[in-house]
Order: structure tokens, then C-alpha cells, then sequence
């Protein structure tokens, strides 16, 4: 347990080093081989979870069959349904973890809320799995990262919210990707009088022009659009279409129906739910202070 301990505390400092706040380390022979650290070479992909990394750094170019028989798994988090296949493949024998999957759904990026440890226990009743070590210090950077998104996204915002009130009408957008303003509503799009000047479809056009990684769809996984108000339908089309993660917004289409101009009261919510889509929600944030915009405005 002494050394478990000694362990699981490094996992959980690269936890709060890397961009996500989950931290993974692999050991063999007391000695750690693999590691999650963000100066380990590995692709930045949908496959980059802590515990894929200090796998592959753990494999160092060996085939991951077996690779690994007789290591321990150090992680922060109980591992997802990618990370656990990759374990089970690896030949991990000894499993140790911190917090369980459903305490790290607090975390604002979609993780499944279960738990899949029954099902490895029926595939591979050797593994050794040790539940909840350390789990007050590793849900506190969890916790703590939180905090940080929530200061982020209030002050992301404002700035959408600054942008509806200087503007012809009353909206703001804002595309952010890691930390920067990556496209905005009040950039220099050449401005056409047509249906398609929403403050949404301007910031996520300016966003994709403005990103090296442009593709056909989905340019902007990974980004989090904020806007004043919830978007209508031919913005949430767009956000589909494009990729974006999460969406921050304001006041609701009814608000905008109420304080502005006629909206059909179609919910974003709803729309990711039918889609089924991982988009993230946070809703009615700073919700006051862009329906004063709206009210400054008054109806069309």
C-alpha cells in the first residue's frame, strides 16, 4: 500500500500538469516506464486520454499485445471505455485508481457516467483492482479544474455579451479554443445584408477561416462557442456541422421572443439530445445581463 500510495501521488501531479486534469503512470519492477506527462511524444488526437499515453510511452514502439503483462496502471480516474480496452490489451495486471468515472463526470467534457469494472472483472478475473486511493486529492484537482473552466467561461461571456452591445443587433459570438479567442461576431466578414448574418454563423465562419487544421466538417472540435443568446435552428446547424464541444449561452430564444424580435422557440437542448450529439450545455450564464441588452433594444 506504501508504495501503491507513493504512486498513485505522481499520477495525480500530472493531473494537474496536463491540459485535461487526469494524470496516468505505468510501473514495472518498481520502476515507472510510462507516463502521461506532457513532454511524452504522442499524437494529439481523441486518443490522447492519460492512460492511452503512458501506454504508449510505457510500449516505447513494441506492439501493444501484451506488451505490458506484469505492470500496474497508476490513474488518477478510473479509465474510460477506450483507456480499459487498451489496458486489457496491454496485459496490465494490477489496476490502481483514485476517483470512480461518475464523480469525474463533474468535469464540463463529456465522459460516460458508468462504470464498466464488472465486465473486466468477467473477461479477465486475474486483474487486480484497487478502487479509491487518494480520491479526496484527485477529485480536488478535478474540482479545482472546474473552477477554473467556470471563471473561464464567465469571463468569455462578457466578452459575447460586449460584443451584442455594440452591434446592429443585439447578439454576440465568440469561438474559443484553448483559452483564445480563435473567431468572433465583430470580425471584418465582409457584411452582406442577407439571412445568414447571425452573430453565431459570423464567429464560427471567421473561426474556421482563421484555424490551420481546416477540413471539410468539423473544423472546430475542441472549442466552445459563447454567445449571448441561445442560438436558433441555422445556427444550430452550423454548430453540428462544425464540431464545436461545448456551448456557453446567455439568454433563451424565449427571452429574445419576449424583450426583441419574434424567435421560434426551438431548444438547443433538444436538438442535442435528438442528434445525439456529446455536445456540452451551459446554459443561462450571465443571463441578466444580456437580456438587458435585448430590453436597451427593444423589440423589431
Amino acid at each position: 500500500m506504501h508504495n501503491d500510495k507513493y504512486f498513485m501521488n505522481i499520477a495525480i501531479e500530472l493531473s494537474k500538469t496536463g491540459k485535461y486534469p487526469y494524470g496516468a503512470i505505468v510501473v514495472r519492477d518498481g520502476k515507472i516506464i510510462g507516463r502521461s506527462d506532457s513532454l511524452t511524444s504522442v499524437s494529439k488526437t481523441i486518443y490522447s486520454h492519460a492512460q492511452l499515453v503512458a501506454i504508449e510511452d510505457a510500449l516505447n514502439g513494441k506492439d501493444l499485445m501484451d506488451g505490458l503483462v506484469g505492470c500496474t496502471m497508476y490513474s488518477s480516474c478510473e479509465p474510460c471505455l477506450m483507456a480499459m480496452e487498451a489496458i486489457l490489451y496491454s496485459g496490465i495486471n494490477n489496476l490502481v485508481y483514485g476517483i470512480n468515472i461518475e464523480a469525474s463526470n463533474l468535469y464540463y467534457n463529456h465522459v460516460e457516467d458508468f462504470s464498466i469494472l464488472d465486465i473486466v472483472k468477467k473477461i479477465n478475473p486475474d486483474m487486480n483492482i484497487i478502487k479509491g486511493l487518494l480520491e479526496e486529492e484527485a477529485m480536488k484537482v478535478i474540482l479545482d479544474y472546474n473552477k477554473k473552466i467556470i471563471d473561464s467561461d464567465e469571463s468569455f461571456i462578457d466578452v459575447a455579451i460586449d460584443i451584442s452591445r455594440n452591434s446592429f443587433y443585439p447578439f454576440g459570438a465568440i469561438v474559443v479554443r484553448d483559452g483564445k479567442i480563435i473567431g468572433r461576431s465583430d470580425d471584418n466578414v465582409p457584411s452582406k445584408n442577407t439571412v445568414f448574418q447571425h452573430a453565431e454563423l459570423i464567429a464560427i465562419d471567421s473561426a474556421v477561416s482563421n484555424i490551420k487544421d481546416s477540413i471539410s466538417r468539423g473544423n472546430l472540435h475542441e472549442c466552445t462557442l459563447y454567445t449571448s443568446c441561445e442560438p436558433c435552428m441555422m445556427c444550430q446547424e452550423a454548430i453540428l456541422a462544425e464540431g464545436i464541444s461545448r456551448i456557453v449561452y446567455a439568454a433563451t430564444i424565449e427571452d429574445s421572443n419576449q424583450y426583441f424580435c419574434k424567435e421560434y422557440p426551438v431548444s438547443i437542448k433538444d436538438i442535442v439530445e435528438r442528434s445525439n450529439s456529446p455536445i456540452k450545455l451551459v446554459e443561462k450564464l450571465h443571463r441578466d445581463k444580456a437580456i438587458s441588452v435585448l430590453k436597451e433594444h427593444g423589440r423589431l
